[in-house]
């Protein structure tokens, strides 16, 4: 017989009408506009107004109180009663919709939105209800209707026993034996029913028998026959801001997780999993009844606490101490609060991943890595969803692609996943479907749930998991439990695979996403913000375990936590790549400005303190950085170049003025290492004198400024589409070229416009160092626009050498495969360089991230301007410098590394009256004696007064390195990143020596 299918549809149709219905509609309302809430303090009804729930209320991230009262009927046997709200939204998305809590009798009880729309409560009980509402991040008018509810839990049973088969069934082949005994059993089951009079006697016996029949037949009797299980965990991806500010996300946090805490209460087999130690804090300040319920549910081992660092970081941006510092708080906070040492990092939404994090997760105590975002590649598919992940020193770190889609036909594209499921049948076999190479394991994982204020899991999602639990046939079975448990049990599985089958599924590099590409650049001002708060903690911390240690003095380390976390804050993965609103960065502009100002005044503090305890008077001239070297400073206005200042430490220096010996004549700047022509158009040639070579390809000129149209094809802050480079525009309208002197350095002012913008070049020769700085300032007053300053080199390379966390990686400069093509704009930190065997150019900065390299062109990114979701986006002003620096050999030979850091980290030099002489006037807290080797951090220990450093190798080469402190040491320890002890290490005549291997980073604790 024909349609049996859509019988059993229609059936369920009529079940889910008879199952539900309203009782009475709330309509005895007051009502009163208001802010962000503050406290726990609900409103008594003074002042507000009456409500008439026929209207409708709005405003863009608009708040209303609504106060009310109803009481439910007596106790009817085989109900359930609700508390209903609907706002006429229902069924759109989630993340910017209305979203509410309600609180009953005093007491928060659940977060309400569009897919949480009912509130279980008791029979025969009055309730004095207040909910406070929030409209969302639209401009739309929506309802708000309460109502009380009734839903008969024999009926709403027996369509989840029919609904969820049915949907298995149409996901099957009609022509498989799956099928047809799934169709049998609900025809079979259907056949008891009596339709006539929904309510009456035999109705009900009708629903009895068919529910007892298919717990027999199909449950109990067919199902169960797949090998393979979905763990489902419950989960709720909240993004900390998007389109939406971090006062939002505070609310966002107890409207989930009050929900979750209510549906555990009827739904005992359900288990919770959540990260980012950010929302917790939020909860527990804004809700602390909410967080005690919710540590109370982790000791149960209901609510999983995991996820490694503070927040879901950006890992492209972020630097390799933050990266660390991330990881440090995040552990610190779930240890702390729920007793939990943190084992996975879990970043199912992260726009790429940094080649350093195999070996700082390794070293920080993490063993497990799990993400999803690399599905959504625009170009390759990625081979393996588990494997071993390798980084740069050859660390490798057990990796998880969650898998979780819906079923799609063979041959139709099956790239992108999410991580934020629903448990249904095509979800279900659409994730064991998805996931590649079942031959080392068999069991995948959905992480089911609304995310970003949806609410996370759902009665619906649960109901349905009841009945897959049973393994429908041709399905795997589903099992609710800890994403800890499940990995543990994969990696075993993993393991044990490879061992027999003499393979191992592995990836070595960095884990390119090739989409989001334009997150590297878009909000200029928040990556420059982020680059200069990074390292001023880091060089803060320096001077004040300096002070510490040779005088006593106080080190704050609450306010350099408290700093850092600001920090973190803001390297969530859509605040510092730039796709949020606007009003996201308003918020940050206050918090960085706040810290950085705090920082300055403690490390400026610091500084004067040592200072003051030198001998005598000159300038007094720091040096941040862990190598002896030569820079130029800033003294009285004036530049002033300083040579060979201690590794960490200072120098006192004549105060002398200074004659500059770089010559301007012309359109031809000069000094002893470059001669640097301006032509008509504002560009440059630069011949370099010591290696008698033009640093341009013959013919060309460097510094040339190209902007592109910018229409990405979808995301446009976070895009940029490779067919960009199909309109450019070269930037060549000159205004002035005016010849700019200052002490020690001297070159041209090159002033031009494009479009609606104008922007101010000043490029500097130095007396005594051997490059070009940029200094520009733009005024910037469009939109649409890549901005990229472009160096045609005269070297011949395949690859071109990038800074990243704790290192570097080459990347190619052609388009060989799919791969290499898709690699059109890469990240990088403080410098990317082309280099042949003899010769290279390296482009430094101090607070850009996007770069590409296209056969011996060499270009940074200095701007793109989209307007979604942030209209301003990358409007007004902008500083920043970057270097053209030339240099003989490849970025090894040539000290590209010790540039970039003296370009953002530069010295401090200040004017000092003679002092005590307590202190060395030329001083060194701590020297390595490795060339290849940085010590990036030097801080106290967080459990005593000890001075922790942490030191990198990165030109790709093991040594024994010898760490020379300025001051008495009684012992020195190996550690981990979190600052556990590992080995001792021996001390040896003041000094410290430990192999340091290719690429490793190393953390040790001096004890005083």
């Amino acid at each position: 017989m024909r349609f049996i299918d859509d019988k059993i549809r229609v059936i369920c149709e009529e079940l889910a009408l008879h199952m539900k219905k309203k009782l009475f509609d709330i309509t005895d309302l007051l009502y009163q506009p208001t802010g962000y809430k503050e406290g726990d303090a609900l409103p008594t009804g003074e002042g507000m107004d009456p409500f008439d729930t026929h209207l409708t209320i709005g405003g863009r991230d608009a708040h209303y109180w609504f106060k009310f009262h109803f009481k439910t009927p007596e106790k009817k046997e085989g109900h359930e009663v609700y508390f209903s709200l609907t706002t006429g939204r229902e069924g759109m998305w989630d993340a910017s919709n209305p979203q509410a809590i309600l609180y009953l009798n005093g007491k928060m009880i659940q977060g309400m939105d569009v897919n949480h729309t009912e509130v279980l409560v008791d029979y025969d009980t009055e309730y004095d209800a207040v909910v406070y509402f929030y409209v969302g991040m639209h401009d739309d008018l929506v309802a708000f209707r309460p109502a009380v509810v009734e839903i008969d839990k024999e009926v709403e049973a027996l369509y989840y026993d029919m609904k969820v088969p049915l949907d298995a069934a149409m996901v099957l082949s009609p022509k498989s034996n799956d099928y047809v005994q799934i169709l049998k059993r609900l025809e079979t089951a259907e056949g008891f029913l009596d339709m006539r009079n929904p309510g009456s006697d035999a109705y009900y016996a009708g629903v009895k028998d068919a529910r007892e029949y298919l717990k027999k037949e199909l449950y109990e009797g067919i199902c169960g026959k797949h090998e393979a299980v979905v763990s489902c965990i419950g989960h709720t991806h909240i993004d900390v801001a998007w389109l939406w500010t971090l006062a939002q996300t505070r609310e966002k946090a107890q409207r989930s997780f009050s929900t979750v805490i209510e549906l555990m209460k009827q739904y005992p087999e359900y288990i919770f999993m959540s990260s980012q130690p950010q929302l917790y804090k939020y909860v527990k300040e804004e809700a602390p009844e909410l967080y005690e319920e919710i540590k109370k549910a982790v000791k149960a081992g209901r609510w999983e606490v995991e996820g490694a660092m503070w927040l879901e970081a950006d890992c492209n941006l972020s630097s390799g101490e933050s990266l660390v510092r991330q990881i440090i708080h995040g552990k610190h906070f779930m240890k702390k609060e729920f007793d939990v040492d943190s084992k996975i990092l879990w970043l199912p939404d992260v726009f790429g991943y940094s080649i350093a994090l195999p070996q700082i997760l390794k070293k920080s105590g993490v063993d497990k890595f799990v993400t999803s975002k690399i599905s959504w590649n625009e170009t390759n598919k990625m081979p393996y969803d588990a494997f071993l992940w390798q980084g740069l020193d050859g660390t490798e770190i057990f990796t998880y692609f969650l898998t979780a889609r819906d079923h799609t036909p063979e041959g139709v594209n099956d790239n992108g996943t999410t991580y934020v499921g629903y448990i249904r049948p095509s979800q279900v076999l659409g994730t064991w479907e998805r996931f590649q190479h079942k031959e080392y394991n068999n069991d995948t994982i959905i992480t089911f749930g609304y995310g970003d204020g949806g609410g996370g899991p759902t009665r619906d999602m649960l109901e349905q998991q009841r009945r897959l639990a049973a393994g429908l046939p041709g399905f795997p079975a589903t099992r609710i439990e800890k994403a800890g448990d499940m990995l543990a049990r994969v990696e075993k599985s993993f393991t044990e695979n490879c061992e027999l089958l003499k393979r191992t599924p592995r990836w070595v590099g960095e884990l390119y996403l090739e989409y989001h590409r334009g997150t590297y650049t878009s909000i200029a001002k928040n990556k420059k913000n982020n680059r200069k708060s990074e390292l001023l903690y880091q060089e803060t911390e320096k001077a004040a375990a300096t002070d510490l240690v040779l005088l006593g003095g106080e080190y704050p380390a609450e306010d350099f936590y408290n700093a850092w976390e600001i920090i973190l804050l803001n390297q969530f993965h859509d605040i510092i790549p730039g796709s949020s609103i606007f009003e996201v960065y308003e918020d940050c502009d206050k918090q960085y400005a706040a810290i950085r100002a705090a920082g300055e005044a403690i490390k400026e503090a610091k500084l004067r303190a040592l200072a003051a305890e030198t001998g005598k008077a000159g300038i007094f001239v720091y040096n941040p950085n862990s190598f002896a070297a030569s820079a130029t400073v800033k003294v009285g206005g004036e530049s002033r170049f300083v040579a060979d200042v201690p590794a960490m430490g200072w120098k006192i220096v004549a105060d002398e003025k200074t004659v500059g010996k770089t010559t301007v004549e012309g359109n031809v700047a000069e000094n002893q290492f470059f001669r640097m022509t301006m032509d008509e158009n504002g560009e440059i040639t630069l011949y370099d004198k010591k290696n008698k070579r033009q640093v341009f390809a013959k013919g060309e000129t460097g510094n040339k400024l190209e902007a592109f149209e910018d229409f990405p094809r979808a995301y446009d802050d976070w895009e940029i589409s490779q067919y960009y480079k199909q309109k450019m525009w070269n930037v060549r309208d000159v205004v002035s070229v005016t010849p700019i002197f200052d002490g020690a350095r001297a070159g041209f002012e090159v002033v031009k416009t494009f479009s609606n913008s104008k922007i101010t070049q000043k490029l500097w020769l130095y007396d005594d160092i051997a490059k070009v700085d940029v200094e520009n300032t733009l005024d910037w007053q469009d939109h649409h626009v890549i901005l990229k300053a472009a160096f045609p080199t005269s070297v011949h390379a395949s690859v071109a050498t990038y800074d990243v966390q704790f290192g570097n990686v080459e990347r190619p400069t052609h388009e060989n495969n799919s791969w290499d093509e898709a690699k059109f704009e890469v990240c990088a930190h403080k410098w990317a360089d082309i280099s042949d065997a003899g010769y290279g150019l390296s482009i430094l900065n101090d607070c850009k991230y996007g770069y590409n390299a296209e056969g011996n062109v060499l270009k940074l990114t200095m701007l793109k301007c989209g307007t979604y979701p942030n209209p301003e986006a990358d409007q007004g002003i902008h500083e920043f410098t970057y270097t053209i620096y030339p240099h003989a050999g490849a970025w090894r030979q040539g000290d590209t590394v010790k540039e970039a850091y003296l370009l953002n980290e530069p010295m401090t030099a200040f004017p000092v009256e003679a002092g005590s002489g307590k202190l060395a006037d030329d001083y060194s807290f701590l020297a390595c004696d490795a060339d290849h080797v940085v010590v990036e951090t030097v801080k106290k220990a967080y459990e005593d007064d000890s001075v922790i450093f942490r030191a990198y190798e990165y030109e790709n080469r093991n040594a024994d390195v010898t760490f020379t402190p300025g001051f008495e040491v009684k012992k020195a320890y190996l550690c981990d990143m979190m600052e556990n002890e590992l080995s001792e290490i021996p001390v040896v005549d003041g000094k410290i020596t430990l192999p340091v291997g290719n690429y490793e980073i190393v953390t040790v604790k001096l004890v005083k």
